[in-house]
């Protein structure tokens, strides 16, 4: 993906708001070819995904070695190198430490993402990886993820079943992850697993604005999806 350094700026500006003069800044003269629409969205997209990556990352009060790891291995299965690196780095380095919460962030993405529950799933398994980079997850972490629950409209125990809290068993985590209960019939079951399966195509996700390089994610969360639904399977059988 190709982006231009006289439109970064600006397109930061329009679609990430004031967020967008703060992570814009110093980062546009590292592109130099013009950016469809499709692709300004999927910058946008992606400056406010490093910059929650980011405010995550400080959350305990300092940037780890460990949470830096853990940040360029999300560049690395994201196929991140040169321009499309550097400007994530770039994003990254000031976004920790600029005026704005991940309250901001996260709000700011909620909003281009359209509160699609699927690229938010997705989004979510990158922020918990950085989350837990420590070996253990700080209140402040913990609560960045449940504000992530909150404000992408996902369905109350998301982030307890993700993290294995509050007693959560397999079952109740299958449960969770296909956003079905346990008084559902075997159909209305099958009919939501179904339609997560549509939602979770990459033209689906592509038409939503999820940058190609995000479409491993998407595909894990596919995956578990799948482990889900065979989980309430075997449960019922």
């Amino acid at each position: 993906m190709a982006w231009t350094g006289k439109l970064i700026g600006g397109v930061l500006g329009s679609l990430l708001g004031p967020l967008g003069a703060v992570v814009g800044v110093g980062i546009g003269h590292q592109f130099d070819k013009g950016a469809s629409r499709m692709q300004t969205t999927a910058m946008a997209f992606q400056a406010a995904f490093f910059g929650c990556l980011a405010k995550m990352a400080k959350a305990d009060g300092q940037v780890s070695q460990a949470e830096i790891n853990t940040v360029e291995q999300i560049m690395a299965r994201l196929g991140y190198t040169g321009p499309m690196r550097a400007a994530a780095v770039e994003i990254f380095r000031k976004a920790k430490d600029d005026v704005h919460s991940a309250g901001d962030y996260l709000n700011q993405l909620a909003s281009i993402i359209q509160f699609n529950p699927q690229i938010a799933m997705t989004f979510l398994a990158a922020l918990h990886a950085v989350a837990q980079a420590d070996g253990f997850i700080h209140p402040n972490e913990r609560e960045i993820l449940l504000q992530a629950e909150r404000v992408f409209r996902l369905r109350p125990g998301t982030i307890d079943a993700m993290l294995g809290t509050a007693g959560a068993s397999a079952i109740d985590e299958a449960y969770t992850v296909l956003d079905c209960t346990s008084d559902m019939s075997d159909e209305e079951i099958k009919r939501v697993y179904r339609q997560k399966c549509v939602e979770f195509h990459p033209d689906k996700l592509a038409s939503k604005g999820l940058p190609d390089e995000f479409m491993q994610y998407a595909n894990e969360q596919l995956a578990k999806v799948n482990d889900a639904y065979d989980t309430i399977k075997q449960a019922r059988a």
